[in-house]
């Protein structure tokens, strides 16, 4: 027996599953650093972006200026008093002393009409620049939105079964269709808020500065005050986006559990309950949004209040220094243009908290390290001959008891083998390791006499076709739901599977024939169908190895047995192994393998079993006596 590779360390998945916003290990700059990582290839439409991004900002001191022009020929008394030198110390300056309007020789009212269209074409040209800016960022955001999911739904499908048997589907819906878009849309859209606004309130700033410090000072002095309330209420409150990101994941769990199991809520009655269920998660996250959102929302009257007192001490400034209207004007124009960039930055450490919640648990979910991962250099079988051996095999699936304890067994290519013993008897279990969703703990599986972890694991399962009691329908075509069994399959090949799988007459009989779509799982066909659809797909795919689980159990006798005869005639040159409750579909294997507690019992054909072995005649009895009564 080949040795087998060590283990490798690997994050559980019950450890993510848990993940709260205090468990995960990175830190804030960790996940923005790594965010803008994401950003980075990019970087030519960001320069792009910041450049259009500054320019509008920037627009807004422009704008300033030609208001101030046109201030001086629309207002009837305006003509651009000088200011006292002690309260204007840059009146000297070029960009003012020279920045008039000398009338063309055109009518009055024309020039005054063209003064006037000057705005307007300056603020065709700032949304010009400004819908470049969102352009860029909103590109960038759709990039950076479609690799996150791409990584965190590549990350959960190499996932090992232990994870997903710990992990709530819902939580995983959430984070790979709705976080995922919490993190790109916030990174772009704080990355582009730090770029538009503070070039905006520079810009702004400067301009009103130069044209009247005193004012200007009086006006802003108090500007600082109100960052105080509005710090004190996010750090109240900083916790509550993220705590509306994690508790939409109990809802998302609910909505997904209660559609799935529709069956099931609808036939206890239980609609009024998983209403409820539902309800109780949105009041949660109702709450939360109420909280967050009031903190970013009364930073708004905040600013407000404290802006209109500068602008109250700018008046009284304005009225003592005898301030020219157009001068005014400008300046009150300016200072209440701040005010708006103001407050979009205010609410920024809200916006950070909730992209660093969703950030951290998308990157928690792409950084998860499957339990069963492939070696550095795995093997790949391209066409495996179908041996199979277990050797001293044990595994547990909590810790605290074995579903396997010490089995060996040999199962030798073109034979069929038939597992049987009673629930929890390790029958599956055996099939699971066989397949390796899951690594024994102790013991080795060879395959061909290759131990199976050092296999490429897509490889080894492409040896192996599984026709499961737990079948699986996508929400697509009965043809395409065939095809999944081999993807390059011609329509020919579909049918010849589906006819030998018992299922191209009732096909024929739907709506659409092949083409007609099945609803959610296959809802719209009958337990029997939806086995026979399953069992096509494996026809078609053909395996050296194939192993059954209850493969017949959802049949009636009379396709059982027309079923039997294509596995039998599937099965020929192939190794089989089979496990069934029914005696009578396998008692012709070659060796029937005997399972209790863990432990094979005894393997051997039916005609030695039923002389020797105790549990196996007691079996038979049962289900044979069974059988005569009914």
């Amino acid at each position: 027996m080949s040795t087998p590779i060590e283990p490798k360390k690997t994050a559980r998945a019950l450890d993510l599953a848990k993940t709260s916003s205090d468990d995960l290990a990175e830190d804030r700059s960790d996940v923005f650093k790594r965010l803008l990582s994401y950003i980075r290839p990019y970087r030519t439409r960001l320069a792009w972006g910041i450049f259009c991004g500054i320019m509008a900002g920037v627009f807004n001191g422009v704008l300033l200026l030609v208001c101030k022009s046109v201030f001086t020929v629309v207002l009837p008394g305006a003509q651009g008093e000088p200011i006292p030198d002690k309260y204007y110390p840059f009146k000297d300056l070029p960009v003012f002393t020279d920045f008039t309007i000398t009338p063309p020789p055109i009518p009055e009212w024309l020039f005054v009409l063209l003064v006037c269209l000057s705005i307007p074409v300056l603020f065709l040209i700032r949304g010009i620049f400004y819908f470049l800016h969102q352009y860029c960022m909103l590109w960038i955001n759709m990039r950076v939105l479609y690799r996150l999911r791409d990584e965190s739904f590549s990350s959960l499908l190499k996932q090992s079964l232990s994870f997903f048997n710990h992990v709530k589907q819902g939580e995983i819906i959430q984070t790979v269709a709705n976080q995922t878009r919490t993190t790109a849309d916030a990174a772009s859209q704080l990355l582009s808020a730090l770029i538009q606004h503070p070039a905006g309130i520079i810009s702004i700033i400067a301009i009103v500065v130069i044209m009247d410090p005193i004012y200007t000072l009086g006006a802003l002095v108090v500007f600082p005050l109100c960052i105080v309330p509005v710090a004190l209420i996010s750090r109240r409150v900083r916790k509550a986006g993220g705590r509306e990101e994690e508790e939409s994941e109990g809802l998302m769990v609910t909505l997904h559990e209660s559609f799935a199991g529709i069956r099931l809520v609808k036939a206890n009655g239980r609609e009024d309950f998983q209403r409820e269920q539902f309800n109780r998660a949105s009041r949660r996250i109702v709450k939360f949004i109420i909280r967050w959102r009031k903190a970013m929302e009364i930073s708004s009257p905040m600013v407000e209040i404290v802006g209109s007192l500068g602008v109250a001490i700018g008046m009284a400034y304005a009225w003592w220094t005898q301030m020219a209207p157009e001068t005014f004007l400008t300046l009150n124009l300016g200072l209440m243009s701040i005010y708006p960039h103001a407050k979009a930055l205010s609410r920024m450490q809200i916006q950070l908290q909730k992209c660093f919640v969703a950030a951290r648990k998308v990157f928690g979910y792409i950084d998860a390290s499957p339990e069963i991962q492939d070696p550095i250099n795995p093997v790949a079988v391209e066409k495996c001959r179908g041996n199979l051996e277990m050797q001293d095999v044990a595994f547990s699936y909590t810790g605290d008891r074995n579903a396997l304890n010490g089995v060996s067994m040999k199962f030798e290519e073109g034979k069929k083998y038939a597992l049987v013993g009673q629930s929890g008897s390790g029958k599956s279990t055996m099939l699971s390791l066989l397949l390796r969703f899951y690594d024994p703990e102790s013991g080795g599986i060879e395959l061909d006499g290759v131990d199976i972890r050092n296999l490429k694991q897509v490889s080894l399962r492409n040896q192996i076709g599984l026709v499961s009691q737990d079948t699986f329908l996508f929400h697509d075509t009965i043809r395409n739901n065939i095809r999944y069994g081999k993807l390059d399959a011609t329509d020919k090949e579909i049918e010849e599977a589906a006819k030998n799988a018992f299922a191209h007459d009732f096909i024929m009989e739907q709506a659409n024939g092949y083409e007609t779509m099945l609803g959610d799982k296959g809802c719209t066909l009958s337990g029997g169908q939806q086995q026979r659809i399953s069992i096509a797909r494996a026809i078609l795919r053909n395996p050296p190895i194939l192993f059954f689980d209850e493969a017949t159990s959802a049949l009636d006798s009379e396709s059982e047995r027309g079923i039997q005869k294509a596995l039998d005639k599937l099965s020929k040159g192939k190794t089989v192994i089979a496990i069934a409750h029914r005696l009578s579909t396998i008692l012709d294997s070659d060796e029937i393998v005997v399972m209790k507690e863990g432990r094979i019992v005894d393997a051997a054909p039916h005609e030695t079993l039923i002389k020797r072995c105790p549990e196996y005649k007691q079996l038979y009895d049962l289900q044979f006596s069974e059988n005569s009564k009914s």
